[in-house]
């Protein structure tokens, strides 16, 4: 016991270093890390101007103080947050996005990342009028979010809506955003309204939400009015329970999909119009691919070409290709339809395909979940990339990683860099965008040392993006942005400092994809016009900038190879690559230099122009103490034993530092079960202390099948205390843990401790992978056992297999085998009770136990196909085989908004199954399964 409170002393001494801080507005508890300080501060101060301005808007405002979190977990842009009638939350991310984002059309990131995430706190948190719906969502936040939650396109789109409305900004009004949209619309893919909230797995059909769904929402405001689209709103949360769809065909005379049809129709026509208003422009098709495909980049030797590429099911590999035409699949065509043809010689083959996919000659998959970005060719056999690592802050960072494709050796040449786009001057030395802690900066990183040298001033609202280097290295070009101000080109001689900024003409908006022709001496890129991309180019020598004319394609990439042009862009079925012939080049001419960026639309609530205002603002140390509430309900249907119901009361901080749940559970009609138990657990960067206590009474004979002993009756107490620390990072890492236990069965009582560790090893390459964790613990005092878990996984061309083993002694604790996941089995006699659900609560007694489990499925995260078999005392007491499924419905349903979600919405757990057991002492049969329960 007294080596535990040298460690709860330690856990209290190491939280003033890893501390969060709390800044308390009007209206918002902010939450931030002491790294991102001064972006808190900023955000402290836009978050009341934003709802200021939303209120006055809207006529609405949160009656609840919001949580907002500040981080920066995988050092890329986003936000979400999750309505809340009592305990509204949004996370802000920091990493502000690059140039070639959706959302890189902004006043500032940080304005329109609050602006976004707070419309949909107003817009999904607004109470019921209906008092008793409302008490309910008050006492149950499962309830609470359900009777928020509204269809992704419209919560999405609304958001989206009103963060263009109130900047001027925003997808809305973005040129890309308006190319990506335009071009489907002319290709007839725009979305079924079915497919509307979360696509139909062509490309780009996952951000429709967002860019159809704010232009549908856009149309329906021009067409019927602000206030008939506000109503929906009102009617969703009237005394009268409605659905979105009701509230809308209500107030619109119209149901959703009616009008949404209405809308495709017109702004197709539209789409259509525009494209035959545009000048041709010839291209040929070069490359297809199936999906996405990006950062393109020809080899030194112009004969190969490197790519990204993802698929829909977001797995990442970098290919090169031959850059020369595929003969051979030309010849394998030509010869299947010659078969054909003399096999049937009426028939009537299939024609020749526009381009013939190139010839793959290596491919690298990403690892370890780090995904591939901005691959750059070293020399012809070693390429430079950027992936995400994972640390011990449980974040992942940019970091720069050489792959030798002739070898496949990979190897990781920064650590923590928060690198993005770079180029390379040499093999140990690069010229890199770093964003870390919200701040974008160019540097010089020398590989060997990880000397960073700074290019540029780091000031926060500042981004920078695509730093390219002329071939001899005497010229950078990048670009850069401030708030309110448009991203500008800006071309800097290494040699005499000399810095110049491309200026085009005002009406553009949308900057990306710098890119040297090598030789040539030209830059050039892709910028956006009345919502069409446009190739340019910037002569180096003459300081001439010229341009292609409108394209109606939505433009990715731009690459100059053997004096081609190439363009890369986004349709339906995957990202295209083509040759533009014959390009006519027209002089631009800028009449005057323009910085700051045309707002589209002027609201009369728009918001003030972006300020990152820095003032300080007073801060406390982050306290665990105000914490949600929750009622969470649990039950289980088991057919081998009871069925079940419990009942608990359940709260958390915002960060989770202190979680706990008081509750009961017990058994439907025959009252073979009643159980309670408490937990509580304190986490504090890598140190967790948790506090179990529970009692069990059981009465195995009333349950539906019989176990192995005798006995009417079983009282089981237990009450744990246990610390642990983890050394590593979220994939491969390892914990030891010690413990207290105090275990009474019956009038028996059990005092000792325990103190082990488990561990997790993790290599994922996408298509291959094994992971394995080990927990092995030493009981001691009246316990005197020991017990051990190890469960390896492997996948091969991405099925899944699964093994484990669980081992367990004692030669005084009895140890049961036996029952479904309750929380009062886990919490009673969690160590010496193993849960089986397709056998009764406590089966088989005895002093050891050995099990073993195999399983397989045809993808991870879906039911397996498993094989099980149990031991207790050396014998083999029986098997089971069938179909199961166990997961986290928190982290399932909400992804990592889990981590921060209130009381009722978190640790909530699923577990079902039908199956089969067997064995020399018991009846065989069929069994099923169904639990849901909450555990810390």
């Amino acid at each position: 016991m007294r080596a535990l409170l040298v460690v709860l002393v330690a856990v209290a001494n190491f939280g003033a270093q890893a501390q969060w801080l709390t800044i308390k507005t009007d209206n918002f508890n902010v939450h931030y890390p002491r790294s991102l300080q001064h972006w808190a501060y900023s955000a402290a101060n836009e978050l009341e101007i934003v709802r200021e301005k939303v209120l006055a808007q809207q006529g609405r405002a949160l009656d609840e103080r919001a949580d907002v979190v500040i981080y920066d977990p995988h050092n890329a842009a986003n936000g979400f947050a999750l309505p809340s009638t009592d305990k509204p939350m949004m996370a802000l991310l920091a990493t502000p996005p690059q140039s070639d984002s959706f959302i890189a059309n902004n006043t500032s990131w940080q304005q329109l990342l609050i602006l976004h995430e707070y419309i949909h706190l107003v817009h999904l948190s607004q109470s019921s009028r209906s008092l008793w719906r409302q008490q309910l969502r008050d006492w149950h936040d499962i309830t609470d979010l359900l009777d928020a939650v509204l269809p992704r396109w419209v919560s999405e789109g609304y958001a989206t809506l009103l963060e263009s409305r109130l900047t001027g900004r925003g997808r809305l009004y973005d040129n890309y955003s308006e190319s990506v949209v335009r071009y489907y619309a002319q290709q007839g893919a725009l979305p079924t309204y079915g497919a509307l909230n979360n696509g139909d797995k062509s490309y780009l059909s996952n951000s429709m939400a967002y860019l159809v769904g704010v232009r549908f929402l856009a149309w329906l405001e021009d067409n019927y009015g602000a206030q008939t689209l506000d109503a929906v709103w009102t009617r969703v949360q009237a005394l009268e329970s409605r659905n979105f769809e009701t509230a809308f065909r209500g107030a619109f005379g119209k149901s959703a999909n009616q009008l949404y049809r209405r809308f495709v129709v017109e702004y197709s026509y539209q789409a259509m119009q525009q494209e035959l208003a545009l000048p041709p422009t010839a291209s040929q098709l070069w490359q297809t691919f199936s999906f996405d495909a990006r950062d393109i980049v020809f080899s030194p030797d112009r004969r190969r070409f490197l790519v990204v590429e993802q698929d829909h099911n977001r797995r990442v590999t970098l290919g090169i290709y031959e850059a020369k035409d595929n003969d051979e699949a030309a010849e394998q065509f030509n010869m299947r339809n010659q078969a054909i043809l003399a096999a049937d010689p009426e028939d009537v083959p299939d024609i020749k395909p526009e381009v013939f996919p190139k010839k793959r000659l290596a491919q690298f998959n990403s690892h370890n979940f780090g995904g591939i970005y901005h691959p750059q060719w070293l020399n012809d056999k070693h390429i430079y990339f950027v992936a995400k690592t994972p640390t011990s802050e449980h974040t992942f960072v940019n970091d720069l990683f050489l792959w030798q494709s002739d070898t496949g050796v990979l190897k990781q040449l920064t650590r923590g860099t928060g690198i993005r786009r770079f180029s390379i001057i040499d093999a140990n030395t690069i010229i890199a965008e770093v964003s870390r802690q919200g701040y974008s900066q160019l540097m010089k990183i020398a590989l060997d040392s990880g000397e960073l040298t700074p290019i540029t001033t780091a000031k926060l609202g500042d981004v920078y993006d695509f730093p390219v280097l002329v071939e001899s290295n005497s010229t950078l070009a990048y670009l850069r942005v401030s708030p309110n101000k448009r991203w500008q080109l800006v071309v800097e001689d290494l040699t005499g400092n000399l810095i110049d900024i491309v200026y085009l003409p005002k009406q553009h908006q949308y900057l990306t994809a710098l890119h040297w022709s090598g030789d040539e001496h030209k830059l050039y890129f892709i910028s956006g016009l009345e919502g069409h991309m446009k190739v340019m180019r910037y002569d180096l020598s003459s300081r001439k900038l010229e341009t292609l004319p409108k394209n109606a394609k939505p433009l990715k990439q731009v690459l100059v190879h053997s004096q081609k042009v190439f363009v890369s862009y986004a349709a339906p079925d995957g990202v295209k690559l083509a040759q533009i012939v014959s390009p006519r080049w027209q002089v631009v001419r800028v009449s005057e230099p323009v910085d700051n960026a045309e707002r589209k639309a002027q609201h009369k609530h728009q918001l003030p122009p972006a300020k990152i205002d820095q003032t300080a603002h007073e801060a406390v140390a982050y306290s665990a103490s105000e914490q949600s509430y929750s009622i969470a309900l649990s039950g289980a249907l088991h057919s081998a034993a009871f069925d079940s119901v419990g009942v608990a009361l359940k709260g958390q901080d915002v960060l989770r530092q202190l979680s706990w749940q008081l509750g009961i559970e017990k058994s439907i009609n025959n009252g073979a079960l009643l159980g309670g138990f408490a937990q509580l657990e304190y986490l504090q960067h890598n140190w967790k202390t948790t506090l179990d206590a529970g009692y069990q009474d059981l009465a195995p004979d009333k349950q539906s099948n019989a176990i192995l002993g005798k006995g009417n009756e079983a009282r089981f107490k237990q009450f744990a205390l246990t610390s642990s620390y983890r050394f590593g990072d979220i994939l491969n890492n390892v914990t030891p843990e010690f413990g207290v236990i105090r275990i009474q069965q019956g009038d028996t009582v059990w005092n000792g401790s325990r103190y082990g560790a488990n561990g997790n090893l993790v290599w994922d390459a996408q298509q291959h992978g094994t992971a394995l964790h080990v927990s092995a613990s030493q009981w001691l005092g009246e316990l005197n056992g020991f017990d051990y878990q190890v469960n390896l996984f492997a996948k091969a061309w991405h099925i899944p297999f699964y093994a484990s083993v669980d081992s367990r002694y004692s030669n005084s604790l009895p140890i049961s085998l036996g029952g479904g996941q309750l929380t009062s089995t886990s919490v009673s006699n969690g160590l010496n009770a193993i849960s089986e659900p397709m056998l009764p609560y406590l089966f088989a007694t005895g002093s050891r136990y050995l099990g073993y489990e195999f399983a397989t499925s045809w993808q991870q995260g879906r039911p397996k196909l498993f094989y099980k078999q149990h031991q207790v005392d050396s014998s083999v007491i029986g098997q089971s085989y069938g179909i199961k499924m166990q997961s986290s419905l928190s982290k399932t349903v909400l992804g990592r908004a889990a981590n921060f979600a209130p009381a009722g919405l978190t640790d909530l757990y699923f577990s079902a199954g039908i199956g089969r057991v067997e064995g020399h002492n018991m009846a065989n049969e069929n069994r099923v399964w169904l639990g849901v329960w909450y555990e810390l």
